[in-house]
C-alpha cells in the first residue's frame, strides 16, 4: 500500500474510534460517591445531636440555677419574717427587694404574687412605724452578664415616689406611680404594687377620718384592695363610712333605722362626720330627739321620755329640754291616772247546804216553794 493509502486509512480508523463513546459509570458505582455520602450522614448525625442537645443542655443549666436558687430565696423569706416578728421592718423590705430583684427569674407566678404580697404588708408595717433601723443587704449570689437597659427615667420617677410617700404625699405620690406605669408597665412591677396599695390605702383613710370625704375615702380604699387585701384598721373604717352613708340616707324618713346606724358608728368613730360637718354623735343625738317627738306626737309620752332621756345624756341642749320637760309630764299624769274598778255591792246569792244523812250520803235539799199569791 502506498504512504497515501496508510494515511487514509489510519484517519479513518481514529474517527471510528472518536465516534465511540465510552459507558458512563452510575452514581453508586463511583468510590468518590460513597465517600460523599459517607461525610453528608456523619454531618446530618451532628446536626440531630446538636439539636437535641442543645434544649437539654439548656434545661439542664435552666434546673440547675433553680435548684441553687432555691434555698437561698427561701433562707431570706424565713429571715425577712424573722425581722418582722422582731420590728426590723426596713431589713425585711431589703430582703424582699433583693428576692425581687435578682430572684423574681426563678419564681413561678404563684410565688411572685406571693412575694408581693408580703412586700405589701412589710412596705405598710414600715409606713405606719416610726423607728429607724439600719438596713442589712443580703449576699448577692453571682451576677449574670447580660446588658443593662437604660432605665433612667423609670429609677428617676421611682425614686421621687419614695420621697413622696416617706413625706406622707400621697396625691404626689400616686400620681408619680401611675406616670411611671405609662411609661413602663414592667418596671418593677411588684415594688410599685405595693407603694400604690401604700399610697391608696392612706389617702382614702386620710379622706374618711380627716377630710369627711366618705364616698371618695371607700373609692380610693376599694382600689387599694386590688393590689392586697385590706388590714383590719382600714376595713373597719370604710365599713363605718358605709354604715354613715347609710344612715344618713334614712334621715328624716325612718328615725328607728336613723338610730339603729348612728348607735354603732358613735360608739367606734364619734367624730366621723360628712359634707355636712355633723357628727356621728351629733346625728345619733338629733335622731334620738326626732323619734322622741314622733312618740309625743301619737301620745306615747312614756316611751318618747326614753329617747328624749337617752338624747340629752350625749350632751345638753337648752332648746329640746322644755319638750322633753313636757313629755316627762304627760307620762307622770297617765301613770298617775284613777285606775279603781267600780265594786259589787249586791249581797252574794245564798246556796243551801246539802244535808247528811245516816248512812253517809247526802241529801239535795229541796227548795221551799214560794207563797203563791191567789189573784
Amino acid at each position: 500500500m502506498t504512504e497515501n493509502e496508510n494515511e487514509v486509512t489510519e484517519q479513518v480508523i481514529k474517527g471510528k474510534k472518536k465516534k465511540e463513546k465510552k459507558p458512563k459509570k452510575k452514581f453508586f458505582e463511583r468510590r468518590f460517591s460513597w465517600y460523599l455520602v459517607v461525610i453528608l450522614l456523619g454531618l446530618l448525625i451532628v446536626v440531630i445531636g446538636m439539636l437535641l442537645g442543645i434544649p437539654r443542655g439548656i434545661n439542664d443549666r435552666v434546673s440547675l440555677a433553680e435548684t441553687q436558687a432555691a434555698p437561698k430565696i427561701q433562707a431570706q423569706l424565713d429571715s425577712a419574717r424573722l425581722d418582722i416578728d422582731e420590728g426590723r421592718y426596713s431589713v425585711a423590705l431589703t430582703r424582699l427587694d433583693w428576692i425581687l430583684d435578682e430572684m423574681s427569674v426563678y419564681l413561678t407566678e404563684e410565688e411572685l404574687a406571693e412575694v408581693g404580697e408580703f412586700y405589701t404588708q412589710t412596705l405598710l408595717l414600715l409606713n405606719s412605724s416610726s423607728t429607724a433601723t439600719p438596713a442589712v443587704t443580703p449576699t448577692p449570689t453571682e451576677p449574670e452578664i447580660t446588658p443593662t437597659p437604660d432605665y433612667r427615667g423609670e429609677e428617676d420617677l421611682f425614686n421621687t415616689a419614695k420621697q413622696y410617700l416617706d413625706a406622707e404625699a400621697w396625691n404626689d405620690a400616686i400620681t408619680t406611680l401611675e406616670a411611671l406605669r405609662e411609661k413602663n408597665l414592667e418596671y418593677r412591677a411588684v415594688e410599685v404594687d405595693g407603694m400604690l396599695y401604700i399610697a391608696l390605702r392612706n389617702r382614702g383613710v386620710q379622706k374618711i377620718l380627716v377630710d369627711g370625704s366618705l364616698e371618695p375615702g371607700i373609692y380610693d380604699l376599694t382600689l387599694a384592695e386590688r393590689f392586697a387585701p385590706l388590714d383590719n384598721q382600714a376595713e373597719g373604717y370604710r365599713t363605718y363610712a358605709r354604715m354613715y352613708i347609710t344612715g344618713a340616707s334614712y334621715w328624716e324618713v325612718d328615725w328607728l333605722q336613723v338610730i339603729y346606724y348612728f348607735e354603732q358608728v358613735s360608739n367606734a368613730l364619734p367624730g366621723l362626720r360628712d359634707g355636712t360637718n355633723m357628727t356621728a354623735t351629733q346625728r345619733y343625738q338629733k335622731a334620738l330627739i326626732g323619734y322622741g317627738e314622733q312618740l309625743a306626737a301619737a301620745e306615747q309620752f312614756c316611751e318618747a321620755q326614753a329617747y328624749f332621756e337617752q338624747a340629752l345624756a350625749i350632751a345638753a341642749d337648752p332648746a329640746v329640754q322644755p319638750t322633753a320637760q313636757w313629755v316627762y309630764d304627760q307620762c307622770w299624769e297617765s301613770q298617775q291616772a284613777p285606775t279603781q274598778q267600780p265594786q259589787n255591792t249586791e249581797p252574794p246569792a245564798s246556796t243551801p247546804t246539802p244535808t247528811p244523812t245516816i248512812d253517809g250520803t247526802t241529801e239535795e235539799p229541796t227548795e221551799e216553794p214560794s207563797e203563791t199569791v191567789a189573784p
